[in-house]
Protein backbone atom coordinates (compact mmCIF):
# COMPACT_ATOMS: atom_id res chain seq x y z
CA UNK A 1 0.00 0.00 0.00
CA UNK A 2 1.80 3.30 -0.64
CA UNK A 3 0.61 6.90 0.51
CA UNK A 4 1.01 9.91 -1.19
CA UNK A 5 2.80 13.14 0.79
CA UNK A 6 3.04 16.61 -0.34
CA UNK A 7 6.04 18.41 1.00
CA UNK A 8 6.46 22.28 0.98
CA UNK A 9 9.58 22.07 -0.70
CA UNK A 10 8.39 19.65 -3.69
CA UNK A 11 6.77 21.62 -6.60
CA UNK A 12 6.78 21.82 -9.77
CA UNK A 13 9.89 22.27 -11.93
CA UNK A 14 10.20 23.36 -15.82
CA UNK A 15 13.35 22.90 -17.79
CA UNK A 16 13.76 22.89 -21.22
CA UNK A 17 12.06 19.93 -23.58
CA UNK A 18 10.57 18.82 -19.90
CA UNK A 19 8.22 19.15 -16.68
CA UNK A 20 9.36 17.74 -13.61
CA UNK A 21 7.20 17.28 -10.42
CA UNK A 22 8.92 15.08 -7.41
CA UNK A 23 5.95 13.61 -5.18
CA UNK A 24 7.62 11.74 -2.56
CA UNK A 25 5.05 8.20 -2.14
CA UNK A 26 5.33 6.13 1.39
CA UNK A 27 3.34 3.54 2.23
CA UNK A 28 0.93 -3.96 11.49
CA UNK A 29 1.63 -8.50 15.26
CA UNK A 30 3.47 -12.03 16.55
CA UNK A 31 2.18 -14.82 20.27
CA UNK A 32 4.09 -11.92 22.79
CA UNK A 33 6.19 -13.34 25.53
CA UNK A 34 5.56 -12.61 29.83
CA UNK A 35 9.26 -13.33 30.35
CA UNK A 36 12.27 -12.65 28.23
CA UNK A 37 13.54 -16.22 29.59
CA UNK A 38 11.54 -18.83 30.97
CA UNK A 39 11.02 -18.39 34.62
CA UNK A 40 12.39 -21.77 35.54
CA UNK A 41 14.91 -23.00 32.80
CA UNK A 42 16.24 -19.62 31.88
CA UNK A 43 16.48 -20.30 28.50
CA UNK A 44 13.47 -20.29 25.75
CA UNK A 45 11.55 -17.31 24.83
CA UNK A 46 12.92 -13.61 23.21
CA UNK A 47 16.43 -15.73 24.52
CA UNK A 48 15.89 -18.00 21.52
CA UNK A 49 16.94 -15.35 18.91
CA UNK A 50 17.93 -12.39 21.07
CA UNK A 51 20.36 -14.26 23.08
CA UNK A 52 21.71 -14.40 26.91
CA UNK A 53 21.24 -10.48 27.91
CA UNK A 54 24.29 -10.21 28.77
CA UNK A 55 25.49 -11.85 26.07
CA UNK A 56 27.76 -9.37 24.10
CA UNK A 57 26.01 -8.86 20.50
CA UNK A 58 22.54 -8.73 19.34
CA UNK A 59 20.73 -10.69 16.58
CA UNK A 60 21.54 -7.73 14.04
CA UNK A 61 25.85 -7.51 15.13
CA UNK A 62 25.06 -4.71 17.60
CA UNK A 63 28.30 -4.63 19.56
CA UNK A 64 27.67 -3.91 23.38
CA UNK A 65 29.72 -2.17 25.69
CA UNK A 66 31.87 -4.08 27.58
CA UNK A 67 30.71 -6.89 25.33
CA UNK A 68 27.22 -6.81 27.65
CA UNK A 69 23.96 -5.83 27.00
CA UNK A 70 22.85 -5.96 30.46
CA UNK A 71 25.79 -3.71 31.42
CA UNK A 72 25.25 -1.11 28.54
CA UNK A 73 21.75 -0.68 29.54
CA UNK A 74 22.53 -0.39 33.54
CA UNK A 75 26.32 1.60 33.84
CA UNK A 76 26.29 4.77 35.01
CA UNK A 77 28.92 5.12 31.97
CA UNK A 78 26.15 4.17 29.42
CA UNK A 79 22.65 4.09 29.60
CA UNK A 80 22.78 4.26 33.65
CA UNK A 81 18.76 2.63 34.20
CA UNK A 82 17.52 2.31 37.01
CA UNK A 83 17.45 -1.51 38.00
CA UNK A 84 13.56 -1.41 39.13
CA UNK A 85 12.35 -0.36 35.60
CA UNK A 86 13.10 -3.39 34.43
CA UNK A 87 13.64 -6.11 37.52
CA UNK A 88 11.10 -7.01 39.94
CA UNK A 89 12.05 -8.76 43.25
CA UNK A 90 15.73 -9.05 45.26
CA UNK A 91 16.51 -11.87 42.71
CA UNK A 92 16.16 -9.62 39.29
CA UNK A 93 14.89 -12.82 37.62
CA UNK A 94 12.97 -14.25 35.73
CA UNK A 95 12.67 -10.65 33.68
CA UNK A 96 9.26 -9.58 32.60
CA UNK A 97 8.10 -7.74 29.48
CA UNK A 98 5.33 -5.45 30.59
CA UNK A 99 5.92 -5.35 33.81
CA UNK A 100 8.60 -4.27 36.52
CA UNK A 101 8.95 -2.97 40.53
CA UNK A 102 9.13 0.43 39.12
CA UNK A 103 10.48 3.88 40.57
CA UNK A 104 8.95 6.64 42.66
CA UNK A 105 8.79 8.32 39.05
CA UNK A 106 7.89 5.80 36.62
CA UNK A 107 5.25 3.24 36.76
CA UNK A 108 7.01 -0.40 36.38
CA UNK A 109 6.27 -1.41 32.84
CA UNK A 110 9.20 -3.87 32.04
CA UNK A 111 10.89 -3.57 29.12
CA UNK A 112 8.27 -2.39 27.41
CA UNK A 113 8.49 1.26 29.06
CA UNK A 114 11.46 1.86 26.10
CA UNK A 115 9.96 -0.65 23.81
CA UNK A 116 6.89 0.09 23.04
CA UNK A 117 4.29 -3.56 22.51
CA UNK A 118 2.54 -2.47 19.80
CA UNK A 119 5.83 -1.22 17.70
CA UNK A 120 7.70 -4.24 19.49
CA UNK A 121 5.31 -6.80 18.39
CA UNK A 122 5.00 -4.92 14.47
CA UNK A 123 9.04 -4.89 14.14
CA UNK A 124 8.75 -8.96 14.76
CA UNK A 125 6.02 -8.84 12.09
CA UNK A 126 7.53 -7.11 9.40
CA UNK A 127 10.51 -9.57 9.63
CA UNK A 128 8.66 -12.97 9.22
CA UNK A 129 8.22 -13.96 13.56
CA UNK A 130 4.68 -14.36 13.90
CA UNK A 131 3.99 -16.02 17.26
CA UNK A 132 2.21 -12.67 18.54
CA UNK A 133 0.02 -13.09 16.71
CA UNK A 134 -1.96 -15.65 18.98
CA UNK A 135 -2.90 -13.12 21.56
CA UNK A 136 -2.50 -9.61 19.85
CA UNK A 137 -4.49 -10.43 16.38
CA UNK A 138 -5.56 -6.80 16.24
CA UNK A 139 -3.07 -4.18 17.60
CA UNK A 140 -3.69 -0.95 15.67
CA UNK A 141 -0.89 1.45 14.78
CA UNK A 142 1.69 2.01 16.76
CA UNK A 143 2.99 5.63 17.90
CA UNK A 144 5.26 7.30 15.48
CA UNK A 145 8.90 6.78 15.59
CA UNK A 146 9.10 10.30 16.87
CA UNK A 147 6.79 9.70 20.25
CA UNK A 148 8.77 9.25 23.66
CA UNK A 149 8.44 5.83 25.31
CA UNK A 150 7.29 6.55 28.82
CA UNK A 151 10.85 5.93 30.28
CA UNK A 152 12.67 8.52 27.99
CA UNK A 153 13.49 11.69 28.79
CA UNK A 154 13.37 10.57 32.81
CA UNK A 155 15.49 10.66 35.63
CA UNK A 156 15.74 6.84 35.95
CA UNK A 157 17.83 6.44 32.29
CA UNK A 158 19.89 8.28 30.15
CA UNK A 159 17.67 6.98 26.79
CA UNK A 160 15.96 10.34 25.39
CA UNK A 161 14.87 11.14 22.08
CA UNK A 162 13.52 8.59 19.98
CA UNK A 163 13.99 10.17 16.96
CA UNK A 164 17.62 9.55 17.43
CA UNK A 165 18.56 11.81 14.89
CA UNK A 166 22.21 12.77 16.06
CA UNK A 167 24.97 11.05 14.76
CA UNK A 168 26.69 11.27 18.24
CA UNK A 169 27.85 8.50 20.96
CA UNK A 170 26.33 8.07 24.19
CA UNK A 171 23.08 10.07 23.74
CA UNK A 172 19.46 9.72 23.02
CA UNK A 173 19.30 5.63 21.92
CA UNK A 174 22.95 5.46 21.11
CA UNK A 175 24.60 3.35 22.98
CA UNK A 176 26.34 0.34 21.26
CA UNK A 177 29.69 0.53 20.21
CA UNK A 178 30.70 1.75 16.75
CA UNK A 179 27.21 2.50 14.96
CA UNK A 180 24.59 4.96 15.53
CA UNK A 181 21.52 3.04 15.46
CA UNK A 182 18.45 3.25 18.48
CA UNK A 183 15.35 1.41 18.07
CA UNK A 184 12.78 1.21 15.66
CA UNK A 185 10.43 2.61 17.57
CA UNK A 186 6.83 2.26 15.07
CA UNK A 187 8.12 -1.09 13.94
CA UNK A 188 8.32 -0.53 10.45
CA UNK A 189 11.95 -1.54 9.89
CA UNK A 190 13.26 2.00 9.39
CA UNK A 191 15.62 3.23 12.11
CA UNK A 192 15.98 6.96 13.21
CA UNK A 193 16.32 9.23 10.39
CA UNK A 194 15.51 6.24 7.95
CA UNK A 195 12.05 6.66 9.51
CA UNK A 196 9.83 9.36 7.10
CA UNK A 197 8.44 10.79 10.44
CA UNK A 198 12.08 11.64 11.25
CA UNK A 199 14.36 11.93 8.08
CA UNK A 200 13.92 14.63 5.21
CA UNK A 201 12.80 13.20 1.78
CA UNK A 202 12.80 15.98 -0.88
CA UNK A 203 13.55 17.29 -4.50
CA UNK A 204 16.91 18.91 -3.58
CA UNK A 205 17.55 19.83 -7.60
CA UNK A 206 17.13 19.25 -11.58
CA UNK A 207 19.78 19.25 -14.15
CA UNK A 208 19.94 18.80 -17.95
CA UNK A 209 23.13 16.64 -18.99
CA UNK A 210 22.52 16.45 -22.53
CA UNK A 211 19.26 14.76 -23.65
CA UNK A 212 19.34 13.04 -19.80
CA UNK A 213 17.80 14.61 -17.00
CA UNK A 214 19.29 14.60 -13.41
CA UNK A 215 16.99 14.49 -10.40
CA UNK A 216 19.16 14.72 -7.60
CA UNK A 217 17.04 14.06 -3.73
CA UNK A 218 17.29 14.06 0.17
CA UNK A 219 17.00 10.66 1.92
CA UNK A 220 18.57 8.58 4.85
CA UNK A 221 21.02 5.38 4.83
CA UNK A 222 18.64 2.45 5.29
CA UNK A 223 16.03 3.23 3.14
CA UNK A 224 14.96 1.83 -0.14
CA UNK A 225 13.72 3.95 -2.97
CA UNK A 226 12.52 3.52 -6.28
CA UNK A 227 12.10 6.75 -9.04
CA UNK A 228 8.96 6.42 -11.05
CA UNK A 229 7.77 8.87 -14.23
CA UNK A 230 4.52 9.80 -16.14
CA UNK A 231 4.27 11.58 -19.30
CA UNK A 232 1.39 13.34 -17.73
CA UNK A 233 0.04 13.65 -14.00
CA UNK A 234 -3.43 11.98 -14.87
CA UNK A 235 -1.91 8.54 -16.44
CA UNK A 236 0.22 5.91 -14.31
CA UNK A 237 3.60 6.63 -13.29
CA UNK A 238 5.70 3.41 -13.54
CA UNK A 239 8.97 2.67 -12.48
CA UNK A 240 12.40 3.40 -14.09
CA UNK A 241 15.46 1.71 -12.86
CA UNK A 242 15.72 -0.57 -10.20
CA UNK A 243 15.22 0.47 -6.77
CA UNK A 244 17.80 1.73 -4.75
CA UNK A 245 18.88 0.67 -1.65
CA UNK A 246 20.40 3.47 0.48
CA UNK A 247 23.78 2.48 2.35
CA UNK A 248 24.90 3.83 5.74
CA UNK A 249 23.53 5.52 8.27
CA UNK A 250 21.89 9.24 8.60
CA UNK A 251 21.24 11.74 5.69
CA UNK A 252 22.17 10.72 2.05
CA UNK A 253 22.16 13.14 -1.25
CA UNK A 254 21.10 10.88 -4.20
CA UNK A 255 20.84 11.55 -7.66
CA UNK A 256 18.92 9.88 -10.46
CA UNK A 257 19.48 10.23 -14.10
CA UNK A 258 17.08 9.57 -16.39
CA UNK A 259 18.51 8.57 -19.55
CA UNK A 260 16.85 10.07 -22.13
CA UNK A 261 14.72 12.20 -19.91
CA UNK A 262 14.68 15.49 -21.91
CA UNK A 263 13.67 14.08 -25.06
CA UNK A 264 10.29 14.09 -23.79
CA UNK A 265 7.92 16.97 -24.26
CA UNK A 266 6.51 16.76 -21.01
CA UNK A 267 7.94 14.47 -17.93
CA UNK A 268 6.68 13.73 -14.74
CA UNK A 269 8.87 12.08 -11.59
CA UNK A 270 7.80 11.07 -8.11
CA UNK A 271 10.30 9.30 -5.56
CA UNK A 272 8.66 6.45 -4.32
CA UNK A 273 9.46 5.16 -0.29
CA UNK A 274 9.09 1.16 -0.01
CA UNK A 275 7.85 1.09 3.48
CA UNK A 276 6.78 -2.02 4.92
Amino acid sequence: MKRTIKFPRCRQMFIPGASLILVAVGINSSPGYEFYSDPTSGTGNCRTCHGDFRGPTSTKGTIFPNNNNHDMHRNAANMGTACDLCHVGADRFPVQIGSSTGTANNTGMGCNGCHNAVGLRKHHRVNGVTECLTCHPNDGVPPAETVKPPYFGTVDTKARNPANDLLTANTNENWSVGDFLGLDNDGNNLYDLADYAVGPFQLLSTSLEGNNVRVTYLTAGGRTNQMQAAAALTVAFTNIGAAVEVPGVGLVTNAYVDIGGATNALRFYRLSAQVP
